[in-house]
């Protein structure tokens, strides 16, 4: 919804953003069908419902169709779990803490700029969604895609970028972000540890 709101409020789009505006009002119009299910999946359903999960049956079955679409979950095998192109792996975190643990915090700054150099969600943003990760009007894009990826829970103030919970350290993601994004950051100090903040300079 955000998407579309931003591209319905600017003036001028270009072709590709013609075209994903469509595609996100399509995808947005409702139709109703009817599916039959297993007696355990709907008393799931149900209990979810009941907990809060989600508003009603209907909502969390479309959004399940949605993750499974949007997470390519056609595409897992045995091989492993494909989303958007790449390949994911599931690992605990306290492996990828061990595994930075080890590198100094120029060394995790350096890695960030060599993963963000070559980040498959700026393959996303061009191939997918018609944008160029470089432009300011894909930030809010790049930051949705990477918290739906699992990176940490992402908000936007102003020139202010607020990561909670972040999965990888802050040098790593201040050098991601600045080669992905090609601006320069600056690393804020936090009064809530579990936070990075980065400000655009």
């Amino acid at each position: 919804m955000k998407e579309k709101s931003r591209l319905e409020g600017k003036t001028k789009r270009t072709a590709a953003e013609d075209a994903r505006l469509s595609e996100i009002t399509d995808l947005l119009k409702k139709k109703i069908i009817s599916v039959t299910m297993s007696q355990a999946l709907v008393s799931r359903i149900d209990e979810l419902v009941h907990e809060r999960v989600g508003r009603s049956r209907a909502q969390l079955i479309e959004d399940a169709v949605r993750w499974f679409l949007d997470y390519s979950v056609h595409k897992w095998n045995e091989r492993g779990l494909y989303v958007s192109g790449f390949r994911a792996a599931l690992e605990s975190e306290t492996m990828t803490s061990l595994f930075f643990s080890k590198l100094t915090p120029s060394d995790q700054y350096e890695l960030g700029v060599t993963a963000g150099s070559q980040a498959a969600v700026s393959d996303v943003v061009r191939l997918y969604r018609g944008g160029d990760p470089k432009d300011a009007e894909s930030r809010e894009l790049i930051i949705g895609l990477l918290q739906d990826y699992g990176w940490g829970s992402f908000e936007m103030h102003d020139d202010l970028i607020v990561i909670g919970s972040p999965y990888y350290p802050a040098p790593f993601i201040q050098g991601y972000l600045e080669t992905l994004l090609k601006i320069k950051l600056e690393l804020v100090d936090m009064a809530v540890k579990e936070n990075v903040a980065l400000r655009i300079l």
